[in-house]
């Protein structure tokens, strides 16, 4: 049964009704034939009944007429034994009375001995003659058998043949014979049957005639039935298979991509299934096709967004490839700046150790102020050349410091990226959500989307972590740039202030000294003490220019380390770079997908 079924399923509508037409067809001749093998049957059962009713009265009839001729003998008989009558007084009274004893049309009575000697027939020459071995037409001896049926306890019934007076030809004959024991008799009737034959073959003929006309008017009937039945099925074929063929063409228009294509008035107007079936099939392509633009819109918005996001990225990596120059170029300054403090440092102990030269040789007065004076010019012109260069490098690190600190704050631009990133992020998640509600809403049509709307979710879930872990970068990179600023500030306030004031200092000292030296004769017994200062303020400069060297490898160290995390942020934003070529990809494989869909 279910392979029956399912060879029915792979069958066409028009096919499916033209088996029914051809069943019902089938069916109506079925009943027709059916129908008249029946009322032949019928026919046949009435015709036999009415004969065997008409036989069974026949023969109930003769019998009747017997048991009275019994009765009439038996009363003969009675009135003989009460002595009214002898015996064959008895006898030939009741043989004349049998004799004169008329039925019917034509019907009388006969007696016969047990041996066959006739005791009555008509009056006729028969009587008191032998008749035992007479035969019927066919040769049958009727009489013999009559004798044998009659002398039975109920008596019985004879069938036979004869001619009719008058005629040659055989005629059926029945009698009903019954023994009357006393006389010895054998008292039997009976007449010509033909007339019951002809009887019911004119019952057959108008019953054959009859049941002829009603064949005919039935089917008539059934002619008529079929061809209504026919002209039905063919409209309702056409009513079935004509809005389902434009159905049809409607669902493969939209298989292959065109929800362009209203459906037909026609069938949206209708009432029946096919109506329902239209109406439901126009919305839903008015549902997809306004799903299927709107996954087109965003599909070309993300796709842009991504392109945005890809050019911001190469930007952004740009910019940190100049952050990570610009922090090397300051790395190497600082160092620069130190070995510089290093040289001072060096030339402090210098000045330091002329110092307490300069200290222990005071005794010799006037003998060296010559040679003071010309190391005053010197340490003047050292100590300009040296607070000039310190200026120069004073402001050659503010400004590259300042430079560098300018060109940092882009990070704060990764964080606006990421704040937009995290937006777009929540959009897409919001229309993957939405694809996938109006996917689910669309069943098996939809299902393509669903997988794509899991696919924009999953790129979104992914994009929302790198965001993530690029604002984590970017919140270590801005407190590294912090602490560089602090520590840059702390630097260039005191090279701009203890440093070049104490060169300053210094260059006003050697103007002293140059004074000094001219007034040494006078001022010698002065000049220890004066050493003495100038040696306390170097060691002060010499604590100053350590300070700055400090200072300045700390510089370096912080520079080096803001090198390493801007490193470390090209390497995020070149993992950026990477996925959102990966979304780029996957935009374009949407955008190339719902293309191909005509709305």
């Amino acid at each position: 049964m279910g392979k029956e079924v399912k060879s029915m399923n792979n069958v066409k509508v028009r096919t499916k009704l033209i088996i029914v037409m051809l069943a019902a067809f089938l069916a109506m001749t079925a009943c027709v034939v059916f129908s008249t093998e029946s009322m032949k049957a019928m026919q046949t059962k009435a015709l036999e009944t009415i004969e065997s009713d008409k036989r069974a009265s026949y023969d109930e009839m003769i019998q009747n007429q017997v048991d009275n001729v019994i009765s009439l003998c038996q009363n003969i008989y009675t009135q003989y034994e009460a002595g009214v009558y002898t015996r064959e007084e008895a006898k030939k009274l009741a043989a004349d009375e049998i004799r004169q004893l008329r039925y019917g049309d034509g019907g009388y009575f006969w007696v016969d001995q047990y041996d066959g000697t006739n005791v009555v027939l008509l009056g006729s020459q028969t009587e008191g003659t032998n008749r035992l071995e007479t035969k019927d037409g066919n040769g049958y001896q009727m009489v013999k058998e009559i004798i044998r049926v009659g002398k039975q306890a109920d008596g019985g019934f004879t069938d036979y043949v004869y001619p009719k007076e008058g005629e040659t030809d055989n005629q059926p004959k029945r009698s009903y014979s019954k023994a009357f024991a006393p006389f010895e008799w054998v008292i039997g009737t009976g007449n010509y049957t033909d007339y019951i034959d002809e009887k019911i073959d004119g019952i057959r003929s108008e019953y054959a005639a009859y049941v002829l006309s009603r064949e005919g008017i039935f089917i008539g009937l059934v002619i008529a039935v079929e061809v209504l039945l026919i002209i039905l099925l063919i409209v309702i074929t056409r009513s079935i298979t004509v809005p389902l063929k434009k159905a049809v063409v409607s669902i493969k228009t939209m298989g292959r991509g065109d929800f362009s294509q209203p459906t037909a008035p026609a069938l949206l107007k209708r009432k029946d299934d096919f109506g329902q079936l239209s109406v439901f099939l126009e919305n839903m392509r008015c549902e997809v096709g306004t799903l299927i633009g709107e996954v087109k819109d965003q599909a070309s918005n993300i796709s842009g967004m991504v392109e945005e996001i890809d050019e911001n990225v190469w930007s952004l990596d740009h910019e940190i490839e100049e952050v990570s120059a610009t922090t090397q170029e300051l790395a190497a300054a600082m160092e620069e700046t130190a070995a510089s403090s290093q040289q001072i440092d060096a030339m402090s102990h210098e000045i330091e150790t002329a110092a307490k030269s300069i200290a222990t040789r005071s005794q010799d007065g006037a003998l060296e102020a010559d040679s003071i004076r010309d190391r005053a010019v010197v340490i003047k012109d050292t100590t300009q050349k040296k607070y000039e260069h310190t200026h120069e490098i004073h402001e050659d690190i503010s400004d590259h410091l300042t430079k560098a600190l300018e060109d940092i704050k882009i990070v704060d631009q990764i964080g606006i990226l990421a704040e937009s990133i995290m937006g777009v992020t929540a959009q897409t998640n919001l229309l993957a959500l939405n694809a996938s509600i109006e996917a689910a809403r669309a069943g098996e049509a939809g299902k393509g989307f669903a997988v794509v709307a899991e696919q924009i979710r999953v790129l979104a879930e992914q994009s929302k972590e790198t965001v993530s872990n690029i604002q984590e970068v970017t919140q270590s990179v801005v407190g590294a740039v912090d602490n560089l600023a602090g520590d840059s500030a702390r630097l260039l306030e005191f090279v701009g202030t203890d440093v070049v004031q104490n060169l300053d200092d210094f260059s006003q000292m050697a103007d002293s000294y140059n004074d000094d030296a001219q007034k040494v004769d006078e001022l010698v017994t002065d000049f220890s003490a004066s050493s003495e200062e100038l040696l306390a303020s170097i060691s002060g400069v010499m604590n100053g220019i350590g300070d700055v060297s400090k200072a300045a490898s700390e510089g370096a160290s912080g520079t080096t380390d803001i090198a390493q995390k801007t490193t470390v942020v090209v390497e995020k934003s070149s993992d950026i770079k990477e996925k959102a070529s990966k979304a780029h990809a996957s935009a374009d494989v949407l955008k190339s997908q719902v293309e191909k869909f005509i709305v």
